[in-house]
């Protein structure tokens, strides 16, 4: 499996389309959702018990060494994120994303007790009805990797690599290098910019800055994420632009009371960037989750997907 390829264990699938089925609030929305692509809750069902069945006959044979070797291709994490997009106005995800999880290790435990610890394909992450899998091992939700990414290549690739620098950091010691949690600073302030740029000022205007770009994807997050997640990625992103400008033009603004050594100090450890992580992971997702909302792939686009995915989850070969 690709180090940055979401590919999800079928019970993941299975357990995910169960939830769904089963909240009632979501009927109405998900029964458009499926109809944009010929299909109806009657086939969602029908496509759960056959992810189930498919984890039922693979389960026994699990390994924790091999176990993500049985996950199934990222076109099925891309089907299920496209069907939760179209969820998007319907409340934020994260309910369904920690039942989730708890399902997950639920029926883990049942049919592969083998397993001794969880693999990356059974660690599913749904954040602002973008789904993902959880990598690494410095937190159980982040970094998250993403079956479907912007559509801007740029955005898409810096993502990338920002993820990258963040399992990179997995295996070091605290505390790290101060220009290793630098480098996620700005590389951090970058995305947020291209994501949402400050427009050209009128003449005689102050150019906005990014601090702009900050606030407009933080408004945006408001619908998307739980209050008390929101509330923590406030507090982080107020003063992160200063926090940000003092670790890249090295001298604080005349203003300012903070000095480098001070900012330096404070991006050593995941627990003091682990707020501007999760607060770029929610941006990212979200604008996905945007992106898919009104939109049907070409891959979906009057074809039954199933057509083509079935083949992965054959449990009989007759």
């Amino acid at each position: 499996m690709g180090e940055l390829t979401c590919q999800l264990s079928p019970l993941v699938f299975a357990e995910l389309y169960y939830l769904l089925l089963a909240n009632g609030d979501l009927g109405g929305e998900l029964g458009d959702r499926l109809g944009e692509i010929g299909c109806d809750l009657e086939w969602l069902e029908a496509r759960a018990q056959d992810y189930d069945a498919k984890w039922c006959f693979d389960a026994p044979s699990l390994e924790t060494a091999n176990a993500d070797d049985w996950a199934l291709s990222v076109e099925h994490s891309k089907l299920a994120t496209w069907l939760l997009a179209g969820l998007r106005n319907t409340g934020v995800s994260d309910e369904l994303s920690s039942n989730l999880v708890d399902a997950v290790q639920r029926r883990m435990n049942n049919d592969a007790p083998q397993l001794d610890v969880r693999p990356q394909s059974l660690s599913p992450i749904i954040r602002g009805w973008t789904l993902g899998m959880a990598a690494g091992t410095l937190d159980p939700a982040l970094p998250m990797l993403l079956a479907w990414y912007p559509t801007d290549q740029h955005i898409s690739a810096a993502y990338k690599g920002l993820v990258e620098q963040v399992l990179h950091l997995h295996g070091i010691a605290e505390p790290w290098p101060e220009l290793a949690g630098t480098a996620l600073y700005v590389r951090t302030g970058g995305l947020a910019e291209a994501l949402r740029p400050a427009p050209e000022p009128a003449p005689g205007e102050r150019k906005r800055g990014l601090q702009y770009s900050i606030d407009l994807l933080m408004r945006e997050a408001k619908p998307q994420a739980p209050l008390h997640v929101w509330d923590r990625l406030r507090g982080n992103w107020m003063d992160w632009v200063d926090r940000r400008n003092i670790l890249t033009h090295v001298k604080p603004g005349e203003d300012s009371t903070s000095t480098f050594e001070d900012n330096a100090a404070q991006v050593r450890t995941w627990y003091e960037i682990h707020l501007t992580v999760l607060g770029i992971t929610q941006f990212i997702c979200q604008e996905v989750s945007l992106e898919l909302q009104e939109s049907v792939p070409p891959g979906l686009r009057n074809n039954d997907p199933w057509e083509y995915l079935q083949h992965d989850v054959k449990t009989s070969w007759d």
